[in-house]
């Protein structure tokens, strides 16, 4: 009798409080950071998207023309870096990554200590975001804006991270690549080449001469028109699951 009394002298005062204090998290401010955190993975992939277009079709040009500072295009790959963390989802492991990588990686865009461990950390976070947005493209039950907005986004990364291999041939077997003008290729060059690869354009003016340059350059072709095949796949699967009754 006395533990019934208790019990439900126990119950009336747990349920006795307002309800605004029932309903307050333990950690309100971690809650509202978590939210905001969902709010702006959007927003933050289609600037994403809108920085790549940028460093690859405008930012690029301009710095192989000798337009563009080398701090100022060092600063838009980590601006892209910061972006992209944002982009993953809030317990990602990328997400630590990007922070381990991310000083080192501008001590290497800025003092321009060592060419080759920046391309590696370059490569690497690029890698991560690549794997991490395309699990979040191709695991979706349906197809959103937000799914085909980071489509693109791989699409891009993947040219990316072919220029960081070509780059790595061309370090090690100097000659692998050949340019019509006979000039000495430059990163801007590579990326060129890549996406004129990617998207099975070959304009010809950039050649793969070695084995391994042309095999890798096959590689790229092929990826490219799969993945185009693959989203249009998707596409239309949800299209149809759509139409029907």
């Amino acid at each position: 009798m006395k533990y019934d009394e208790q019990l439900a002298s126990d119950q009336f005062v747990v349920t006795s409080l307002p309800e605004h204090q029932l309903a307050r998290p333990a950690y309100p401010l971690l809650a509202r950071l978590a939210r905001w955190q969902d709010q702006v993975r959007e927003p933050a992939l289609s600037l994403l998207l809108l920085g790549q277009v940028i460093t690859l079709f405008v930012a690029g040009p301009l710095k192989s023309a000798q337009l563009l500072s080398s701090v100022v295009m060092g600063s838009l790959h980590l601006a892209m870096l910061v972006i992209s963390y944002f982009v993953l989802p809030p317990r990602s492991k990328s997400r630590l990554l990007i922070l381990v990588c991310f000083g080192p990686l501008a001590w290497t865009l800025y003092a321009g200590s060592n060419l080759y461990v920046g391309l590696l950390l370059n490569s690497i976070t690029t890698l991560v975001i690549t794997v991490a947005v395309a699990q979040a493209v191709f695991r979706a039950q349906r197809v959103t804006r937000h799914q085909l907005l980071g489509a693109v986004v791989v699409y891009l990364n993947l040219a990316l991270l072919f220029v960081s291999v070509y780059q790595s041939i061309s370090w090690v077997l100097p000659g692998a690549f050949a340019a019509s003008s006979n000039i000495p290729l430059t990163m801007s060059d590579l990326k060129y080449f890549s996406l004129t690869t990617i998207t099975s354009t070959g304009y010809g003016d950039i050649v793969p001469v070695h084995p391994l340059a042309r095999s890798l350059a096959n590689f790229e072709a092929v990826i490219g028109q799969l993945f185009v095949a693959i989203l249009l796949a998707r596409l239309v699967s949800e299209q149809r699951d759509k139409a029907r009754p």
